[in-house]
């Protein structure tokens, strides 16, 4: 029986890290759409609720105010992720929350968060703040 209990333990762990590796993957592959400038293929590339929250040009406006100063991205670091049923504002699904610690080329110390959705199936953004 602790045999069973201990393989299904593996089992359901292997399950969630695949889900955050997956998600992280998707995250840093849609953060180098934006670090490449290509604001309106990221927002094209976020998820359905995102999109209806903001307009592609309100999308390239802010991340040209406050994406293009911060110059170019000098190092990032994942320094965690958080899964969630529910967010405030957003309808109930599976989301990922995560953070990195990044370095920019005119701001040394940042920590970008990015809210993944997986509504849709993938993982899609439907958040990204830096501070």
């Amino acid at each position: 029986m602790k045999k069973l209990i201990f393989i299904l333990t593996l089992c359901i762990s292997s399950l969630v890290s695949a889900n955050e590796f997956s998600g992280s993957t998707a995250a840093k592959e849609w953060l180098k759409i934006v670090d490449a400038g290509n604001y309106t293929e990221s927002w094209q590339k976020s998820d359905s609720f995102f999109k209806s929250q903001l307009s592609q040009t309100k999308w390239d406006t802010a991340l040209k105010g406050v994406r293009t100063p911060l110059g170019k991205v000098e190092s990032r670091s994942e320094l965690g992720a958080k899964e969630y049923s529910s967010l405030p504002g957003a309808p109930e699904g599976e989301y990922l929350v995560i953070q990195f610690q990044t370095e920019f080329e005119n701001k040394k110390s940042a920590t970008e968060t990015l809210t993944l959705s997986k509504t849709s199936g993938q993982w899609l953004p439907v958040g990204y703040f830096i501070k």
